[in-house]
């Protein structure tokens, strides 16, 4: 019987055999996604290293067997264009779709709104198309990225953002419009995504880490007194956070880690909403304008007085009824109360058609999150799920006389240069998601690893680990 090979790595197994490697590498040639050749490398070793040990224990020599299971791996030519045709890039292309009449029927709305309007809205149709074709090509680009490059670098890409944000809120830029500014903020959940990703070893000190990630952008937000995107924001971090470790993805016991997070959050809001409450009077009475709008009919209570004026009048087919209000224009119904424009001008139905669309791209967006195997692809894909819907949560409820936020956009629908371009990248990154997210291994946790061996025997060899601590 043959004495297994010793072999000296530092902390990498190398297989014994390089027939394998040999019988690996010409399979992975004839699959033309580079990007599968390590999955289908990782899934062939698997195999023909089960198989070996299962003749081993038959009473094979280890050479023998290892022979034998390649040959009953069969012509690797043939296995290698089984494999092309099961690995090629795939496009959502119900996601493509979906969005691509998202951005058609939007732009319509938006002209039918504003540049076949009678009243003089000062806003350019060439912009607007610029800001779809700008979208589209940033979408592209973010398809064509590995979006595993977030997990990678998280802390790279979160400082990075920090820094544009504060240069955008410290200086006076007109390309740069508050509203910018707010926009921007959307894409940290899904670099929190990848924060949770890199720290869920860490157990209850990478929670800690996590949280100190999650507060600098808040603070901020505060700073920038942009309510809606803290809002947004903390939700949107918050259920990532909840989701991660109720599926296990954080190495800490449930019960004891959603305490802590719950319990902090807890804190810290009532903290905040009394600091709010007590420096900005204006957000006193803007509660009272939300809840009971007849206290303050001139003033905060005003729109939410009228956005329900035009509701209650509206019809299911055709433009409803004015009443009072007969003679008052509705602001912003460009970008803000398009849907309120929409219902009172064209009747519920308009409503409904486009919330038809958007519920049907939110679900298949959730079918999709659902399939993705890798705890990296689960993490971005759902955060960018989380951010899209809380947009349409916050829009659908200010249009319908709920105005306690000032809604960001209704994504590709409402009036915004910016809404489009970072809402059509966030797309892009989920469609790299969707495209090759089956293809990524997660990082083994570090404690699974035993780094105290300096001799370790498995699968027919010896490893002399030589960074091992003794």
């Amino acid at each position: 019987m043959h004495l297994p090979l010793i072999k000296f790595c530092k902390g990498v197994r190398i297989l014994q055999q390089s027939n394998i490697n040999e019988y690996v590498k010409t399979v992975c040639e004839q699959v033309r996604w580079k990007k599968a050749h390590d999955l289908i490398s990782e899934e062939i070793k698997d195999h023909i290293v089960d198989q070996k040990n299962a003749f081993i224990n038959s009473g094979l020599d280890d050479k023998t067997a290892t022979e034998k299971a390649i040959i009953e791996m069969g012509d690797p030519v043939l296995i290698g264009t089984e494999f092309d045709r099961s690995y090629r890039p795939k496009v959502e292309w119900s996601i493509v779709i979906l969005t691509c009449v998202m951005v058609f029927i939007g732009f319509l709305v938006r002209y039918f709104v504003i540049y076949n309007s009678a009243e003089n809205i000062n806003i350019s149709i060439s912009k607007d198309i610029l800001s779809i074709i700008i979208g589209f090509a940033f979408m592209t680009t973010a398809y064509f990225l590995d979006f595993t490059i977030i997990g990678k670098h998280p802390k790279k890409f979160f400082f990075g953002l920090i820094v544009l944000v504060i240069v955008i809120f410290t200086n006076n830029n007109p390309y740069f419009s508050p509203t910018t500014f707010s926009f921007i903020l959307l894409f940290f959940p899904t670099i929190f995504a990848g924060i949770i990703h890199k720290m869920r070893n860490k157990s209850y000190l990478g929670i800690i880490q996590m949280g100190i990630f999650f507060f600098i952008p808040a603070v901020i937000c505060l700073n920038a007194k942009t309510i809606s995107s803290i809002i947004i924001y903390s939700i949107s971090c918050l259920m990532l956070l909840t989701a991660a470790i109720l599926n296990g993805w954080i190495n800490v016991k449930k019960s004891n880690a959603l305490s802590l997070v719950y319990g902090v959050v807890a804190l810290v809001s009532t903290i905040s909403i009394l600091v709010i409450i007590s420096t900005r009077s204006y957000m006193f009475h803007r509660l009272q304008g939300v809840f009971n709008p007849s206290l303050e009919p001139q003033t905060s209570g005003w729109l939410t007085i009228f956005v329900r004026n035009r509701i209650s009048g509206a019809k299911l087919f055709g433009q409803g009824s004015l009443g009072e209000y007969a003679g008052v224009t509705l602001p912003s119904k460009h970008s803000d109360l398009l849907l309120t424009y929409l219902i009172h001008k064209v009747g519920w139905v308009s409503f409904i058609v486009v919330m038809m669309i958007v519920i049907i791209f939110i679900i298949r967006l959730f079918k999709l999150c659902k399939k993705q195997k890798s705890v990296l692809a689960k993490l971005v894909s759902t955060s960018i799920l989380i951010t899209f819907t809380m947009q349409v949560f916050v829009y659908v409820i200010y249009n319908l006389g709920f105005q306690l936020l000032s809604p960001l956009t209704l994504p590709f629908f409402s009036y915004g240069s910016a809404s489009i371009v970072i809402n059509m990248i966030l797309i892009g990154i989920l469609l790299s998601v969707f495209n090759t997210g089956d293809l990524h291994y997660d990082d083994k946790p570090k404690h699974a690893l035993n780094k105290n061996k300096l001799f370790e025997y498995s699968e027919g060899k010896i490893t002399i680990d030589l960074n091992a601590k003794l």
